[in-house]
């Protein structure tokens, strides 16, 4: 009986645990939706890139011990060979001017000019030969440089500077030897080999010119020079060197003459200008011998002599005659 029950009690618990279960209720909880994805497209056009400017820097240097140097002193440039700067313009009429040209020739342009009593003119150190003349290139006042003929220009030398300056007293004492002595030797010597010796009997009469070679033979020549009018008289004077020139230049020179440096005396009475404006820039001594007592004064004689400088040494390039005339 006892395992009756038993066995009835476990069928019970066996029909229970295959009983059908309830359903399960859904609930409320929102259950996420998923959109289908619009796929990822590449783009094809080339992204701009911004490009910036690179500065170049100086390439660095690895420092040395050497000292460095002081900074430098500006100061003025030094001669050039054969170059006495500054020049001095001559042989310029008044009134008209010497032209700077783009190079050396008149056919080039002009890019400016000097006055005719221009000093302070700097030589740059080219020369060249253009239509028989020597031209020299310049500083052009106006900027840059340029050309002149090398005719028209002079060493300059303050008047001060040359008023002292025992050479020109020696080259004077030489010219007096050379024409006592019709030493055509020695007076080649002396003749400025730049503008050669301009030679006048009278102020305004013929200018001679003699370049040094041609000094050196002027005691013996026969040619004869048409000196021009006399001053009072008017009278045409000609002869050679040594018929009408030199003994007037041996009356003055064997006198007790005197000296004169850069003046002409009273000269401007008996002539108009008696030292050419275009000769403004050249320095020159009067050698006057005085009149005597037995014609009241009225025999004095004079010679105004030139000097120019070549290379540094003083040379003669001008001689003038004056006397008194009724």
């Amino acid at each position: 009986m006892k395992n009756f029950i038993v066995i009835c009690i476990a069928l019970l618990i066996i029909t229970a645990c295959a009983a059908p279960q309830p359903p399960v209720v859904p609930t409320n909880t929102p259950v996420p939706s998923f959109e289908t994805a619009t796929p990822f497209t590449a783009s094809t056009a080339t992204p701009a890139i911004a490009t910036s400017t690179v500065a170049t820097l100086p390439p660095i240097f690895t420092p040395t011990n050497t000292a460095v140097a002081p900074a430098a002193t500006l100061t003025s440039s030094p001669p050039v060979m054969g170059i006495h700067n500054p020049y001095a313009v001559i042989l310029v009429s008044a009134g008209d001017v010497l032209n700077i040209r783009s190079s050396a020739g008149t056919g080039h342009s002009i890019v400016g000019s000097f006055e005719p009593t221009a000093v302070g003119v700097n030589r740059t150190g080219p020369a060249a030969s253009a239509g028989g003349d020597r031209w020299v290139e310049i500083q052009n006042p106006a900027g840059g440089t340029g050309w002149v003929n090398a005719n028209f220009l002079t060493e300059y030398v303050a008047p001060s500077a040359f008023c002292t300056d025992s050479r020109v007293n020696d080259l004077l004492n030489n010219v007096r030897s050379a024409m006592l002595n019709s030493n055509g030797d020695l007076l080649e010597s002396l003749v400025s080999p730049e503008h050669g010796l301009d030679l006048r009997l009278w102020r305004w009469g013929t200018v001679a010119n003699y370049t040094p070679k041609e000094a050196a033979w002027v005691f013996e020549s026969d040619y004869v020079v048409s000196w021009g009018p006399a001053p009072g008289s008017g009278t045409e004077t000609s002869g050679t060197f040594s018929e009408q020139p030199l003994p007037k230049l041996q009356e003055v020179f064997s006198a007790n003459y005197s000296l004169h440096c850069n003046n002409t005396l009273d000269l401007a009475t008996f002539s108009l200008e008696p030292w050419p404006a275009e000769y403004t820039n050249i320095n020159f001594y009067t050698v006057y011998k005085p009149g005597s007592e037995q014609y009241g004064g009225l025999d004095w004689r004079a010679w105004i002599a030139g000097v120019e400088f070549v290379q540094g040494t003083p040379k003669l390039v001008a001689l003038i005659h004056f006397q008194w005339e009724p």
